[in-house]
C-alpha cells in the first residue's frame, strides 16, 4: 500500500515543511511540485499524459472550448478504462474479478472527474481567475490521487488559502490515518481471505458468507483509503470532503447512495442527473415526471458503473442500482397516504427492517461487481438454489 511506504512518508514530510515554509501566495506552487514528484515516483511513465491533460484543460479557457476539454478528458478516461494503456498503478478499491487484471494510471478516474468539473464550472462562469499553477495544485494534490475523494476546485483553493500549521491538525490527521490503517490491515485484509474462496464455493451458505465478507471488505478497504487521504490532507492543514458515512446503516437505497462514495454521487448528480433531467423535462416526457426520474437515475448509475470500468459486469452493477433507486422513487411516489402516514411506517422496527433489506440488496449487487458475469451468475444460482 502506497500510504505505508517510507518514500510516501518522506514526500508528506517534505511537502509539510515547504508548504508552511513559503509565503501563502506560493503554496499552490508547492502542492503542484510535490504532486508531480509523487506521480514521478509512483507512476512516472504516465506523468506526461497527466501533465498534458492538466495543461490541455487549462488552455481551453473560453466557455465554448470548455466542452473540448471535457470531451478530451472523457476520451482519455474511456481509453484507459477500456485497457488501451499497458500496466500502470492500481488505485484504491478491490476488484477481484474481470477488472483486476487491467491496471490504469494512478487515480485517473478521480483526476478525470475533477478536471471535467473544473472545465464545466469555468464554462458556467463559476471559475474565472484560475492560473495553471492553481489547477496543477488542485489536480496533482497527491493525498487524494490514490482513491479520492473527488474534490471541488473552489472549496479546495479556499482550504489551501486557510491552511494553518498546528499540532492539533497534525494530531487529528495522524489519528484519522491510523483509523484508516486499522480498517485496511486489520479488517479489510482479513476479510479478503474469505473473499479469496470465491473460486471454489459450491454451497449456498459458503457463497453467502463470501458475498457478505466482500460487502464488508469493500467498505472497509475503500473507506480506509479515504480516511488516510483525509488524514494526510489534514496533516497539511487542508480539509477535503468526506466520502463515506456508514452507508450500511441506511434505511433505504437512496439514503445508501447519499452515504456511499459521497463525492462520486454528488459529481454524477450535478453533472449528469440534474442536466439530463432538465433536458428531458423540455420534451414530451415532462408529462410523466416518474418516467423522467427513472430514466435519469438509470443513465446516471450506468455512468457510475462505467466510471469503475468499461466492462459488462460493472455496467450490470450500475444498471442494478439504477433500477433499485428508480423503483424506490416510484414506490414512494405511489405509496398510499394511509401507509406513509402510519406510525408503523416511521417506527424503529420499520427503520431496522429497511436497513436489513437495503444491506441485503446492496450485498447481492456486489456479486457482478466482484467477478465476471458468467461466474456471477454461477454464484447467484448457488445462492438461491437455482438449477
Amino acid at each position: 500500500m502506497i500510504f505505508t511506504e517510507i518514500r510516501f512518508v518522506l514526500i508528506v514530510a517534505a511537502c509539510w515543511v515547504s508548504f508552511f515554509g513559503v509565503p501563502r501566495r506560493y503554496r499552490a506552487h508547492v502542492l503542484a511540485f510535490w504532486g508531480v514528484v509523487f506521480y514521478g515516483v509512483y507512476a512516472g511513465r504516465y506523468l506526461p499524459l497527466i501533465v498534458a491533460l492538466v495543461v490541455g484543460v487549462h488552455l481551453c479557457s473560453r466557455p465554448r472550448s470548455a466542452w473540448v476539454a471535457v470531451a478530451g478528458v472523457a476520451a482519455v478516461l474511456v481509453y484507459v478504462k477500456w485497457g488501451g494503456v499497458g500496466p500502470g498503478v492500481t488505485a484504491g478499491g478491490i476488484p477481484v474479478g474481470s477488472g483486476a487484471a487491467t491496471l490504469v494510471p494512478l487515480g485517473i478516474s478521480f483526476l478525470a472527474f475533477e478536471l471535467m468539473h473544473f472545465a464545466i464550472e469555468r464554462r458556467r462562469g463559476h471559475i474565472s481567475d484560475a492560473s495553471l499553477v492553481d489547477l496543477a495544485a488542485f489536480a496533482f494534490f497527491f493525498p487524494c490521487r490514490v482513491a479520492g475523494p473527488i474534490k471541488r476546485f473552489g472549496e479546495f483553493t479556499d482550504a489551501v488559502a486557510r491552511a494553518e500549521a498546528s499540532l492539533d491538525g497534525v494530531y487529528a490527521g495522524v489519528i484519522r490515518i491510523l483509523i484508516g490503517l486499522v480498517k485496511k490491515v486489520v479488517i479489510a485484509d482479513v476479510l479478503a481471505l474469505t473473499v479469496a474462496e470465491v473460486g471454489y464455493a459450491e454451497t449456498p451458505a459458503h457463497v453467502w458468507r463470501i458475498v457478505l465478507a466482500y460487502s464488508l471488505q469493500i467498505f472497509f478497504d475503500f473507506s480506509a483509503y479515504s480516511d488516510i487521504a483525509i488524514g494526510v490532507s489534514r496533516v497539511l492543514g487542508v480539509t477535503v470532503p468526506e466520502n463515506f458515512r456508514w452507508p450500511y446503516l441506511s434505511p433505504n437505497i437512496q439514503e445508501f447512495w447519499r452515504r456511499w462514495h459521497i463525492t462520486l454521487s454528488a459529481w454524477v448528480r450535478d453533472y449528469v442527473f440534474l442536466p439530463m433531467g432538465h433536458a428531458w423535462f423540455r420534451t414530451r416526457l415532462r408529462r410523466d415526471p416518474l418516467v423522467v426520474a427513472a430514466a435519469t437515475y438509470l443513465v446516471s448509475f450506468l455512468v457510475i458503473g462505467a466510471w469503475h470500468g468499461l466492462m459488462l459486469n460493472y455496467l450490470v452493477w450500475g444498471a442494478y442500482h439504477g433500477v433499485l433507486v428508480s423503483g424506490y422513487q416510484v414506490a414512494r411516489a405511489r405509496m398510499p397516504p394511509v401507509i406513509s402516514a402510519s406510525p408503523l411506517y416511521r417506527s424503529p422496527v420499520a427503520n431496522l427492517a429497511g436497513t436489513a433489506i437495503t444491506f441485503a440488496l446492496v450485498s447481492l449487487g456486489w456479486v457482478p461487481f466482484m467477478t465476471d458475469l458468467p461466474n456471477a451468475w454461477r454464484l447467484v444460482r448457488i445462492m438461491f438454489a437455482i438449477p
